[in-house]
Parts: C-alpha cells; structure tokens; sequence
C-alpha cells in the first residue's frame, strides 16, 4: 500500500465535506504534529489512500447515502499486513448499535472508530494517535514479512545453486570416468601396437615413452584450460617443443587463432607427434637443412566451419613411399579421422611427407 519510507505513511486523510469539521479537525491535529491532507470528495480520498496514509478521519454524513464501491474495493484488496483505520465522526447516539446506517458502515470499512460529537479536542487526538501506532505495526510487520520473503527468496536461491553445482560435479565425475576410459584405451592401444611393431626392447620402450609424453603433454594443455578446450597454436607448440632444439628452429607456423574441443586436441597432438617422430627419423628433421611447415586456415560459409590443417615436410632426403604401414601411420589416417570426424590423408612425396587434415570444427 505504501513503500518503505513513504512520506505520505503517517498522514490522516480527512473527508468533512459539510460546515467547518475539517478546517477544525485539521488544526487540532496539527498542533499535535500529525501531518493532515483535506480531501474534497471521495474521489480525492480514494487517490490519497492509494498514494499512501496513515488512517482516514470521515463524517457520517459524508459517506452515508454515497457510492462506495471504490473505497469498499480498495479496502478489500489491501495486502494481509495492511488493515487502514477509519475514524468516523458521528452525531450523538451514531453508534452502530443504534444506528443501522452506521452498522452498514462499520461492514464496509472494516477497522473502524466511531467518534461522537461533540468531542473534546484530546479525545480527537487521543484516537488519532491510538491509530497510527496500529498502523505502525502494520508497517513493522509488513517490514517483517518482506524480510521474511526477501530470506526465502535468498534460500531458494542458494538451495538451486547447491543443486546446480551437484549436478554439475555429478556432470564433472562421469566426464572424468569417461575420459579416464578413453586414456585407459589409448595407452593401450599405444602400448599394443608399439611393442607389436618395434624390432627391439630398445626401440619399444623409447617409442612408447615418447607417445605417452606426447600425450601427457596434451593433457597439461587442456588441464590449464579446465578441460574445456584448447588454443590450436597452443597445442602444436607444445607437440613439437622436444624437436625444437634439433639444429635450431626447424618448425615454420602460421594460422589463424583456432578453439580446439579436447577430442580434436588429443587427437591433433598425437598425430603431430607421430609425424614428428617419423621425421626426426627418415624425413625433413633427421638432417641439417630439413624444416616443417605446419599451416592451417578455417573455411567458413558451411555449418559448422571446417578445420584444414597441413604439415609440410621440406629439405629433407628423398623420401619413398613405404610397402606397408606402419603404427603411426595407421594411428594418424584412421584413428585421428575417426576422432575428428573428418578425412586424413598422408602423402608420402619425394620432397617430403605431407599430412592433410579436413574437420570440422564442432
């Protein structure tokens, strides 16, 4: 009915329309420092109930035979902690239990105090003042219950964040379980097929410890990045940083800032560091003058874009194509296409090997 701190929450509105009760009902109250607004018609009244006070002083003679629809909804639709006071002012003998009339009245205000006249001043402000401390409590449990509401608004919430962040870690578990899985199965894998391949203890533990750091390394990538993803030029450079140093800078990178999931990461870091290996070997880095070109670019115009990435080997000896393919090769062309959903392709040219990749980036 009036907001917290409503300069108009303590008035009295007063409605005498006949002879001189307002101009003195007004003045006495005054001298009481009660703050009062004259009103010249129900009308009026109706407006300053609405805008805010803190009771209503009335003449029976002023709301006996009118229409009271308006005021009777306004009372009706006063929030639970609102009740307004009404002081009626009645000739003698006006009370309702001799007065029909005033009975109607006492019905339709509600919390009303029937006043006869003629009056002594204190009596006036007596009542008065009496009213306003109740309306006061009215403003004090409406401050309690908008507390009250305020307090569950703030527990609802604070119990659907709590529900929220378990859901969410609930979310963060099983992804964790699933990701565990799928290393689990790729160290495997790797584990397989390298000691299936490698001609020597030697050469299968350097191969395996090779492949596990690289992917260890692309782990540490996306850990800092809170398994959300990784910068494209992020990974390659943490994939080639242990072939950096092989007779100075032998890497040559361009392309555009790029968002990688963590299935294409993974993925792209093994490939390159299985075609690093394979060129630390027999390619472009197992001499002097070789060097890689590692390019990328994003088509754009389809849905989703699409990811064209490229390793150029170049100045290295000349390469032949191999009888039969190897683990890394097979690891590149069908496990790299599979997990990025996309084609692969590696040519084995004389001027050195080439790896394509087309994706999209999802």
């Amino acid at each position: 009915m009036t907001a917290p701190h409503n300069p108009h929450s303590e008035r009295i509105l007063i409605l005498t329309p006949h002879g001189r009760d307002a101009v003195i009902a007004a003045s006495l109250l005054g001298e009481a420092q009660i703050p009062t607004i004259i009103c010249c018609d129900l009308h009026h009244l109706h407006r300053g109930l609405v805008e805010g006070a803190g009771m209503a002083l009335l003449t029976e003679e002023a709301i006996r035979t009118a229409d009271l629809s308006r005021l009777s909804q306004w009372i009706a639709s006063q929030p639970p902690w609102s009740d307004m006071p009404f002081i009626l002012l009645t000739g003698r003998g006006g009370g309702p239990e001799q007065n029909p009339a005033a009975s109607r009245l006492s019905e339709i205000l509600g919390n009303v105090i029937f006043l006869e006249r003629p009056f002594h001043p204190t009596t006036l402000i007596s009542v008065a003042r009496t009213a306003l401390r109740g309306r006061r409590r009215q403003y004090e449990a409406r401050a309690r219950l908008e507390a009250l509401r305020e307090g569950e608004s703030r527990l609802k919430a604070a119990l659907q964040a709590e529900q929220r962040g378990a859901q969410h870690q609930r979310l963060l578990i099983d992804e964790l379980n699933h990701r565990v899985k799928n290393t689990l199965a790729t160290v495997q894998s790797i584990a397989t097929q390298t000691l299936r391949n490698a001609d020597s203890n030697d050469e299968a533990y350097a191969s395996l410890e090779t492949r596990l750091l690289a992917l260890s390394r692309a782990h540490d990538v996306l850990t800092r990045e809170n398994w959300e993803g990784a910068d494209l030029i992020e990974v390659v450079t943490q994939a080639i940083a242990p072939y950096r140093g092989r007779g100075g800078e032998r890497f040559r990178i361009d392309g555009p800032e790029v968002r990688l999931c963590p299935r294409m990461s993974l993925a792209i870091a093994m490939a390159i560091q299985e075609l690093a290996t394979n060129a630390v070997k027999y390619g472009a880095l197992s001499n002097a003058e070789g060097g890689v070109v590692i390019d990328w670019s994003v088509k754009n115009g389809v849905t989703p874009p699409r990811l064209a990435f490229r390793w150029c080997e170049e100045g290295g000896p000349i390469v032949r194509a191999p009888k039969r393919r190897g683990f890394g090769s097979r690891l590149i062309e069908r496990n790299l296409a599979r997990d990025l959903d996309g084609s692969v392709e590696i040519t084995f040219a004389p001027s050195g090997v080439v790896c394509t990749v087309d994706a999209p980036l999802s």
